[in-house]
């Protein structure tokens, strides 16, 4: 208690040094608390070229959770049309096409779902997807969770689609 005293006796003349030391104390004590506050959801990370997405590693989506934000099955192809994958659905978001393959997990997505995505997004115009006869439109793709989602024309196509997911 004496410790005290003599803090408060040798800052009583002094009340802006009382006011330096209350500022620099809340200012630590800000800054701890700052990293303890829960982050804000991972945006994910686009590459430069702006063609590539991942993000959301823990989460894990079906079918169904993409159908009740909005996306419209067309088309459920098999998993032996995409080694590693679970399930593949063609079909559309905002009026845009998009394919979804599913995986086991966020890892296997990357391990076993990039490979083809780069190849499909490879493609110049005029070659076509052998999953779905139309001119390949992928020219990008979103690693999202445990799925790889091909987009139409561009990234914000499938960007849109994983906005409205939980």
């Amino acid at each position: 208690m004496s410790s005290i005293v003599q803090i408060r006796s040798a800052f009583a003349n002094k009340p802006s040094l009382v006011m330096l030391g209350l500022t620099l104390l809340l200012a630590v004590v800000a800054a701890c608390g700052a990293s303890e506050a829960p982050a804000v959801e991972d945006a994910g990370s686009v590459d430069e070229e702006g063609l590539r997405l991942t993000t959301r590693p823990e989460a894990n989506y079906s079918i169904d959770d993409l159908v009740a934000v909005g996306f419209k099955k067309n088309r459920q192809f098999g998993p032996e049309t995409v080694p590693g994958s679970l399930d593949v659905w063609y079909g559309f978001f905002a009026q845009r096409d998009i394919e979804v393959r599913f995986y086991e997990s966020h890892a296997d997505a990357i391990e076993f779902g990039v490979e083809p995505a780069e190849l499909i997004i490879a493609r110049t115009a005029g070659q076509r997807d052998p999953l779905i006869p139309v001119v390949n439109l992928y020219p990008a793709y979103a690693v999202v969770g445990n799925t790889v989602m091909l987009c139409e024309r561009q990234l914000s196509t499938c960007e849109a689609l994983i906005e409205a997911l939980p």
